[in-house]
């Protein structure tokens, strides 16, 4: 009974991670000979590494914490309305769209065009109408384009974010809710100090989850900038040395790193859960 099981977890799990730890100590100019640590230096001595090290460390910052307080705050103003699951199915759509295609819908929304032609892009034209004289690139900008990147992100995920968090809410038990209206407790102190305590366990499953997306994020960035402009990932960074530079020893050396960053995330997101269970 469990041979199916583990067959498919050898076969696509336990196999691809074994097959890219040996090729990420091998060379493939050299015919796929050993050469140990070899990848993993040049890799670690490369500008574009370090630069996806912090900008993936600053997508785990501001993505997961955005995406989760949104989430949670959706999911306590539409609790007790009647439209509140209109609203909760409109901003749950964007999960419903592949990253791909929510990067291509606000590649629109940033769009830029030349000061003499109508600009299509939602923004562009908001701050040409308002008065501005110049349209803004504003996936070409320094540190701030990660900051607009990390805006897709944050739509898609909110929608997730708010479902998990709504049935949290809803399972916390009235009497303690009651308890603290009586008691004199204004609605900021019971959702600080009843609401959330009670589902804590539920927000750091939700924003492990979100982190472990985050770690993995190559779509969005791929599609809209491609790393240039200083916006490069780990995943993508992986792309461009696997099927541009055609060096899977140092593709496969960022792959095992990717992996060993989302691990620890993933056994802490596991234990929470079961914990939950509980």
């Amino acid at each position: 009974f469990l041979f199916p099981a583990l067959f498919v977890l050898g076969l696509y799990l336990a196999y691809p991670v074994v097959e890219t730890f040996r090729l990420s100590v091998t060379d493939r100019d050299q015919g796929g000979a050993f050469v140990g640590g070899a990848n993993y230096a040049q890799m670690f001595s490369e500008p574009k590494f370090w630069e996806a090290m912090r900008n993936n460390m600053l997508w785990l910052i501001v993505v997961p914490a955005f995406s989760t307080a949104f989430g949670l705050l959706v999911a306590q103003l539409t609790d007790r309305i009647s439209w509140g699951n209109i609203a909760k199915s409109l901003i749950f759509m964007p999960m419903a769209i592949s990253f791909v295609g929510a990067a291509v819908i606000w590649k629109l929304v940033y769009d830029v065009r030349p000061v003499d032609v109508t600009q299509i892009g939602i923004l562009n034209a908001a701050l040409m109408a308002l008065g501005r004289e110049e349209p803004v690139t504003f996936l070409t900008i320094p540190f701030w384009n990660n900051f607009f990147l990390m805006i897709v992100l944050i739509w898609i995920q909110t929608g997730f974010a708010m479902v998990i968090l709504s049935a949290a809410l809803r399972g916390i038990p009235e009497e303690t809710v009651e308890a603290a209206i009586v008691d004199g407790a204004n609605p900021f102190q019971i959702f600080f100090k009843i609401k959330v305590p009670q589902i804590m366990g539920t927000i750091v499953v939700v924003w492990t989850t979100i982190t472990i997306v985050v770690l993995k994020v190559f779509d969005i960035v791929f599609a809209m900038t491609n790393g240039q402009w200083e916006t490069q990932v780990l995943a993508n960074y992986m792309y461009d040395m696997l099927f541009r530079a055609n060096d899977w020893g140092v593709g496969s050396a960022s792959a095992m790193i990717i992996m060993l960053l989302v691990s620890p995330i993933l056994v802490w997101n596991v234990y929470n859960a079961r914990k939950e269970m509980k």
